[in-house]
């Protein structure tokens, strides 16, 4: 596996350090299914690239309201 790719996938404990969020608040977003992830075995993960992409988002329908 590259180097780019190991460093794209994120866990948990990653995202929520990235995001700046609590687990308690990214297991929301889970379950309502607000953010991308997948599960890999039993833990969830989450590819950086898909998170930059879910911010866009959030930050267009925010300033487009």
């Amino acid at each position: 596996m590259s180097r780019a790719l190991k460093t794209e996938l994120m866990t948990a404990t990653e995202t929520c350090r990235y995001l700046k969020i609590t687990q308690r608040t990214l297991y929301r977003y889970l379950r309502s299914r607000q953010i991308p992830a997948f599960k890999l075995g039993k833990e969830w993960r989450f590819v950086r690239s898909d998170l930059e992409q879910w911010i866009r988002d959030r930050t267009r329908t925010v300033v487009n309201s």
